[in-house]
């Protein structure tokens, strides 16, 4: 902690007031994440005499939200009197931070040594292109030279070029040299260059100059003693969302939850308590409008019914159930507001890069099946079915599936309230194929003009393992929603025989011998009235 102090004076009054300035080291201690913000939570203790003190507290996040600044004095001997953010330019690269600042120095040391090699490579060049043009020279000397000797070919001849192309080959070493050292010092300027621009789009900085953010907070000390300095902010470019592990061994089902992280705020969150939140700050409540209902006559006409097949999700309490989304999914919370804390304090780089924080986990006995729906797949899938058995909500995430042979993909939950069961899908039973064939007719009545339409959905089951395989098959049929539509299935005709349940799903309890083979078979018809149109 640096301590400075300033004697300023206010008019009209005479009196002066001293002003001790302290410089305090104060990183995050608390970091609340919500959706897509987060609040930083900070303190120092200080000892501090009677009178007037200004706290800064040095590299804060460049982009902390001033509106959001809390100051708070415990220890009943100090009070606010006013807390501020404050950013200024640090210029040349003796103000950097100092990891910035070994940086620059090393980008200084390495272009003088670049400049260096750079002259010496030129150099080389230069006098290689001079010998060169030396040997040239005197190969076209010995060969005017040559038919005119008495003696033939001279010794000092072959003497005077092989020094000739003795110093070529030097000096084209030197230059190799020369360049694999200029390479290697440009590698050395990437990465440097590379670690400043990482650290300028997090603090602020360009070339020598850094946007230093503080935050300096005003205080008035009653009496000696202690004091502990909270400091809360908002900071954006940080934010979380659920996401799951489940490992199925038997009959027993783990589940992790975790938060995944990501921050770019310039500021590397250290060794913090780390709370999730599902709170939204900057949702806005609006009441509902108020609409008048008109009602007009008109004339009577004659009663038709138009109806239309549509698709409908059965919505249950319970199951787990996720909806998919085609937007970037929000934090589901079940409609209250809810906030987890990571049980163990966590660190996160400023990188924008995904950290898993773990949340909790649980461990539940699962209840296990197997079940094919032919319409949405020919394949039967693995189905377990567990229990919430912590304390905390399940929030709607996507989950990691593992089993005891390893990882076997991707799946979602939705939001599980604790105490509340969920399903889990953990892959395809490759032994099992079921092919669907569907056909349909129509019949007409002539005389009432009543309206038949006949589904006939036959299901081919094979099972291509050596083990017998027990399963439940699932179809739907379409379920009326008026009078004069009915639906029923024929209990003649299905085989084996079975019954619709209110949501329209027929479901078989099925077991294959081993390379064994059945057919399913399910008739079902749609009844109108003539008034009724659109079948």
């Amino acid at each position: 902690m640096t301590t400075t102090t300033t004697t300023s004076s206010s008019a009209p009054s005479p009196k002066l007031t001293t002003l001790t300035t302290h410089s305090v080291v104060a990183p995050p201690r608390r970091v609340t994440l919500l959706e897509d913000r987060a609040q930083v939570r900070r303190t120092a203790t200080l000892s501090l005499s009677p009178g007037q003190h200004r706290v800064v507290i040095e590299g804060v996040s460049l982009v902390t939200a001033d509106r959001s600044l809390v100051a708070r004095a415990q220890g009943g001997v100090a009070r606010v009197l006013e807390a501020r953010v404050v950013r200024r330019w640090r210029l040349g690269a003796e103000e950097q931070r100092p990891d910035a600042q070994r940086l620059l120095e090393e980008r200084e040391a390495l272009a003088a040594q670049a400049r260096l090699v750079e002259a010496r490579r030129g150099q080389a060049d230069l006098r290689r292109q001079f010998t060169e043009r030396a040997v040239q020279l005197l190969v076209a000397s010995i060969n005017a030279e040559l038919p005119w000797a008495k003696d033939g070919f001279q010794g000092r001849w072959g003497t005077d070029l092989e020094g000739l192309l003795a110093a070529v080959r030097e000096l084209e070493g030197t230059a190799y040299t020369a360049a694999r050292e200029r390479q290697r010092l440009g590698e050395r300027q990437a990465v440097v260059e590379a670690h400043l621009s990482e650290r300028g789009g997090q603090h602020g900085e360009s070339g020598e100059r850094t946007l230093a953010t503080s935050i300096e907070v005003d205080l008035q000390v009653e009496r000696e003693g202690q004091v502990t300095l909270e400091v809360e902010a908002m900071v954006p470019c940080a934010l979380w969302r659920p996401i799951h592990r489940a490992t199925l061994r038997g009959s027993s089902a783990r589940f992790e939850c975790e938060a995944a992280v990501w921050q770019a705020t310039g500021e590397d969150w250290v060794d913090v308590e780390l709370l999730v939140s599902t709170a939204r700050p900057t949702q806005r409540a609006e009441p509902a409008s108020l609409r008048d209902d008109v009602l007009r006559t008109q004339r009577r006409t004659d009663k038709t019914v138009q109806v239309a097949v549509r698709e409908e999700e059965i919505k249950t309490t319970g199951e787990g159930q996720a909806v998919a989304r085609k937007d970037l999914p929000g934090v589901d919370d079940g409609g209250e507001t809810r906030t987890l804390g990571a049980p163990q304090r966590a660190t996160i780089p400023s990188t924008g890069r995904l950290s898993r924080i773990p949340i909790f986990e649980l461990e539940a006995p699962a209840e296990v099946d197997r079940i094919s729906r032919p319409e949405r797949s020919p394949l039967v899938h693995l189905r377990s079915k567990q229990a919430n058995t912590s304390k905390h909500p399940i929030l709607a995430g996507p989950v990691e599936l593992l089993r005891e042979s390893g990882y076997v993909g991707r799946g979602e939950v939705g939001f599980v309230a604790p105490g509340e069961r969920f399903v889990m899908g953990w892959g395809a039973d490759d032994s099992v194929r079921v092919r669907r064939e569907q056909t349909q007719e129509r019949e007409v009545t002539r005389i009432t003009g009543r309206q038949t339409v006949t589904t006939t959905v036959t299901l081919s089951l094979s099972n291509l393992d050596s083990i017998p395989v027990s399963f439940t098959l699932e179809e739907r049929v379409l379920v009326s929603e008026v009078e004069q539509v009915t639906v029923e299935v024929d209990p003649k005709l299905t085989s084996p025989t079975a019954a619709a349940d209110k949501q329209g799903i027929v479901a078989w309890a099925i077991t294959l011998p081993p390379r064994g083979t059945k057919t399913v078979k399910l008739v079902h018809r749609v009844i109108g009235t003539s008034a009724v149109h659109g079948i």
